[in-house]
């Protein structure tokens, strides 16, 4: 008992074993900073966990349509089985433009082509005190001994214009013709060949019961392109 009690009083011991406390404390708190120091570069790799947001498109679901009746499917199959007719093809004129000249068929009921003779006067009339008669008053209808040539404008028919001159004519006794009244025209530049045409012209003398007589009658001279 005594040497125990001896022992624990001995002088520096007990300074001794605190001494050895504090230092491993203090070595304890060392190594700790050190590993936090460690450990504080290697935190900027922890990344916070991220949330993607995505839109969603809603979308519209059609609804089919209503199925189709028994009657509708048969007029749908009638349409189908009849045949649709196809359009007629027309061919469309062709336009004739070299010549540069039209012979004008003079002759009452000898027209051709586009140029025709019209009895608009059937009834007699007089000029200057004598006696004219119309067409159907003769004896017969006077043939043309020669006939006048129609000058197409050369512009209007560069251009495609088409028309009609109307003349009011007189053939003589021996034949001869005389415009008496352009009555219309469709183009003024028609006028002076239609008239000069109409009186280039020479006619049978006309007569009526055996005698040579006037006859008067309105001429219309048609300008066409086309190719009769």
């Amino acid at each position: 008992m005594k040497e125990t009690g001896v022992i624990d009083w001995i002088p520096g011991i007990e300074s001794e074993t605190k001494g050895n406390g504090a230092k491993k404390s203090l070595v304890c708190s060392l190594l700790v900073s050190l590993g936090l120091f460690f450990l504080l570069p290697l935190s900027e790799f922890v990344r916070s966990e991220e949330w993607i947001v995505r839109e969603v498109e809603s979308v519209l679901l059609e609804l089919p349509p209503p199925p189709k009746t028994i009657l509708e499917r048969k007029t749908e199959e009638l349409i189908k089985k009849q045949s649709v007719p196809r359009p007629l093809e027309t061919k469309s004129p062709i336009l004739k433009i070299e010549s540069l000249s039209t012979n004008l068929e003079v002759g009452p009921g000898d027209f051709k082509a586009q140029f025709s003779l019209n009895n608009f006067n059937p009834t007699a009339g007089g000029f200057e005190g004598e006696l004219v008669f119309a067409l159907h008053e003769l004896d017969r209808t006077p043939n043309v001994l020669k006939r006048g040539t129609l000058r197409y404008p050369s512009l209007l028919k560069r251009r495609g214009v088409e028309g009609e001159v109307k003349l009011l004519i007189q053939i003589d006794e021996i034949g001869k013709v005389k415009v008496l009244e352009v009555v219309s025209s469709t183009h003024p530049d028609f006028v002076e060949p239609s008239k000069k045409a109409a009186e280039g012209s020479f006619y049978e003398p006309p007569t009526r019961n055996g005698e040579p007589v006037k006859v008067q009658f309105y001429l219309p001279v048609r300008y066409s392109l086309l190719d009769q």
